[in-house]
């Protein structure tokens, strides 16, 4: 296409968008196998800036909610991308690394699946109580820290998960346990510092009064979820309800 298609202005090679009226040069009229593959390609393209971003969320807590609040976007991904693929990866992967239960009862499975349908629905609950505590930044600022603290907290949920049944028969699998809820909680608190831009006796408090107002929530929904599927009996979902 060497034309816009809106109001025929010529386009430059390459253009993404129409210089004249700001319209995208997407072709919309293609086959659905072609729009699905893009989909594809777009959210699994594991480029240079995706290693880049997983390396920073895990090392540097805040870092790329507070680059992607600021405008600094170009260098990592987007927290729905980001969100969206490792949420897809914990459902589909998960299953196929935690043991399997020794009754046959899929209760691993059915905490996997509790716990990615559960954060999905949390994450804009989560963002709105971050907004009682920090008032002057708005929403959906909020919403970009949300939803890269519930990325790395899949992962770390992920390993938590994967390293359950080894840790009743090893101390090295149950002292990794202790490790990563560590990290889970000191995640939490420089995240906050770093997005929010505030010391850490500030972050600390407020870490504690958003897990205060969020795990009831929280577990409310484990406790309803597990009602209305059935009976669970998994050590994790039990930890949390408790």
């Amino acid at each position: 296409m060497t034309d816009c298609l809106n109001c025929k202005d010529r386009l430059p090679a390459g253009a993404r968008y129409c210089p004249a009226c700001g319209q995208s040069t997407r072709i919309f009229r293609r086959p659905w196998l072609q729009v699905f593959r893009e989909v594809l390609d777009e959210l699994f393209d594991f480029d240079g800036r995706m290693l880049v971003s997983l390396r920073l969320l895990l090392t540097r807590p805040g870092l790329l909610a507070r680059d992607y609040n600021d405008g600094r976007r170009v260098a990592h991904t987007s927290p729905v991308r980001m969100y969206l693929l490792i949420s897809l990866l914990f459902f589909f992967v998960l299953p196929a690394i935690v043991p399997p239960d020794p009754e046959g009862l899929p209760q691993h499975q059915f905490a996997i699946d509790l716990y990615s349908r559960g954060m999905f629905l949390l994450l804009p609950i989560f963002a709105l109580l971050m907004k009682l505590f920090y008032r002057r930044f708005f929403y959906l600022e909020h919403l970009v820290h949300t939803a890269y603290l519930f990325s790395a907290m899949f992962i770390a949920l992920g390993v938590l998960m994967a390293i359950e049944g080894p840790s009743d028969r090893y101390l090295a699998a149950l002292v990794a346990q202790f490790v990563v809820l560590i990290y889970v909680l000191w995640y939490l608190v420089a995240s906050l510092r770093v997005s929010y831009h505030e010391g850490w006796g500030k972050s600390i408090l407020k870490a504690l009064g958003v897990l205060l107002l969020f795990l009831p929530v929280l577990g409310g929904s484990i406790e309803l979820a597990s009602h209305w599927e059935g009976s669970v009996s998994d050590p994790m979902v039990r930890l949390i309800k408790d």
